[in-house]
């Protein structure tokens, strides 16, 4: 349907500071992250850094095109280095949920506003200005599977959730 949730665009870099690749799909791996991905394999630049709380990070195709339009900047989701980049969602209502992203299942762990590393990358100071509110989430791989560009994002509803 043309307002479910959807994954757009899933972007991977093998190795920190390198550029995101966009592919069609991905297989994520419990308690890991994303097959080919810095994080995945230990290399990211917050790579063992205590309270990173992310394996997966998400952002909003509607927040990059707001930035887009509002500003007059091209910030697109590779750009933004971001895994995945959704339709449909509001993202930060998934923090502290677990949901269906693909054939996966992760759980939002905490907002990810821009870092001073991604401006550097960048070399775009705005960066952290424009998207300190709508920079995306982070999330933890709880159940393994593929994603792919076109698949759906569902809410998981917790058992305390269905006793109503």
């Amino acid at each position: 349907m043309p307002n479910d949730p959807t994954i757009l665009e899933l972007h991977i870099a093998d190795a920190k500071d390198k550029p995101m690749e966009a592919v069609d799909s991905v297989s994520a791996v419990a308690d890991r992250g994303l097959i080919g991905d810095r994080y995945y394999s230990g290399t990211g630049h917050y790579s063992n850094i205590a309270g990173w709380g992310a394996q997966v990070t998400l952002i909003q195709y509607e927040a990059i095109q707001a930035i887009n339009t509002g500003y007059g900047t091209d910030f697109t989701g590779s750009m933004m280095r971001r895994n995945i980049v959704t339709q449909n969602i509001k993202l930060d209502s998934l923090i502290g949920k677990t949901f269906r992203c693909g054939q996966a299942v992760l759980r939002g762990t905490k907002p990810f506003p821009p870092c001073a590393h991604l401006a550097y990358l960048l070399g775009r100071k705005e960066v952290l200005k424009y998207f300190a509110y709508c920079g995306g989430i982070g999330a933890e791989v709880v159940v393994g599977g593929d994603i792919a560009v076109g698949d759906s994002l569902a809410v998981i509803p917790s058992k305390t959730e269905n006793c109503g």
